[in-house]
């Protein structure tokens, strides 16, 4: 009788990122790797060149490729990005790859090559719309059914979703709700001496990619329906992403709307302002809400912004989607009823205590180390004898 095979360890991790820019998926790509670099795995992290300085960090490797996303013809923007992903897996000769989903197709070229390799991967999707985007057609469908892929969600809305548009048998994609580790305590910030306020004024905060999904687009009209109702108060808007010039045009000097661009600091924003604001049109299962939550920061949101949730009113004030009024109208309601407050942060806050960033990294990297011992006798490598 044949020995079993034995198991074939994870010691090379490639982690080829689709974006052009940092946000919540990049974020939790970033906790992934850090708990990957724990366990003595070797993590290289392939993305665009302007992003490397901001994902340098110990245990990581950084490797410079052309994989951002680019709009156009579907079959080019594949093409691309298939191009820049087989050089990167050559280049880092990874055991499996770890590849972050923000949108269905903005990785089709990444999958391309993993089904004509065969080489593990675990796809972790975080956002997918009600309706296909115009990259998730048969081809995508058939490169996806030909991975070798461990596929995760944030959400069960999200997970359900991406199944079906992808054309992935029931039961394939395992929900992995976001986790966040405890913030750490770091320097007080004011936004009173920051922006110039003057003493007790309101500070709403916005925090997240300046995109349409996010509600970005209607923050302008936001701050100035806050500031009507309070005057001197102020939303403060950390982040960066494709509304920002928009947004600065649309906010000159003196707008109640204030631009910080992208933070470092995302706790101590959240422990300075009074209430954050989520007026998201599509979410996962955003990682700002449970920071938030962790900062006992009361929020107001869409019921789009925390779908994944079951009972959101029971966490958080909520306002309709499209409605800048309706979110400083919630806002008044949620300074003028503190208790209520308190009681929906608190159940927010347990929530998000619930929801550990170890435990949930470690969910993933167990899903990973399966699918790569399913394949003991696999080289690391094979480049494909074609891709595209």
């Amino acid at each position: 009788m044949m020995p079993p095979p034995i198991a074939a360890p994870l010691r090379r991790l490639l982690v080829p990122l689709p974006s052009g820019r940092m946000g919540g998926a990049e974020a939790h790509t970033l906790r992934l790797c850090d708990a990957a670099a724990t366990l003595g795995v070797a993590v290289t992290v392939a993305a665009e060149p302007d992003l490397l300085d901001r994902l340098r960090g110990p245990g990581r490797e950084v490797l410079p490729a052309r994989l951002a996303w680019r709009r156009g013809l579907v079959e080019s923007a594949r093409a691309a990005q298939a191009e820049a992903a087989a050089t990167a897996m050559a280049a880092a000769s990874p055991d499996a790859v770890l590849l972050p989903l923000p949108w269905p197709d903005h990785a089709a070229g990444v999958m391309e090559v993993l089904a004509a390799t065969g080489l593990p991967a675990l796809v972790v999707a975080h956002l997918v719309p009600h309706d296909p985007p115009p990259g998730v057609d048969g081809v995508l469908q058939e490169i996806a059914r030909g991975m070798r892929a461990a596929w995760t969600a944030v959400a069960t809305p999200t997970a359900h979703r991406l199944a079906q548009q992808l054309g992935l048998p029931r039961g394939t994609v395992t929900v992995v709700p976001n986790g966040v580790d405890a913030p750490v305590r770091a320097d007080p910030f004011s936004f009173h001496a920051t922006l110039g306020l003057a003493p007790g004024a309101r500070v709403a905060l916005f925090l997240g990619r300046l995109d349409r999904g996010k509600g970005a687009d209607l923050l302008p009209d936001m701050a100035e329906a806050i500031a009507r109702r309070m005057p001197g108060a102020v939303l403060a808007c950390a982040g960066d992403g494709p509304l920002r010039a928009s947004l600065e045009s649309a906010a000159p000097p003196g707008h109640p709307l204030r631009l910080l661009g992208h933070s470092s600091r995302p706790a101590a924003l959240l422990r300075a302002a009074d209430a954050l604001l989520m007026p998201s049109r599509l979410e996962g299962a955003p990682l700002t809400f449970l920071e938030a939550a962790l900062c006992d920061l009361p929020v107001i949101a869409t019921p789009q912004a925390l779908e994944a949730e079951p009972e959101p009113g029971r966490l958080a004030w909520l306002a309709p989607a499209e409605d800048p009024v309706a979110f400083a109208e919630a806002l008044e309601a949620l300074l003028a009823n503190p208790a209520e407050t308190a009681r929906r942060a608190a159940a927010a806050r347990r929530l998000a205590a619930a929801h550990d960033g170890a435990a949930m990294a470690a969910h993933h990297l167990a899903l990973l180390r399966a699918l790569v011992a399913m394949a003991p006798d696999r080289p690391a490598w094979h480049a494909p004898g074609r891709v595209g």
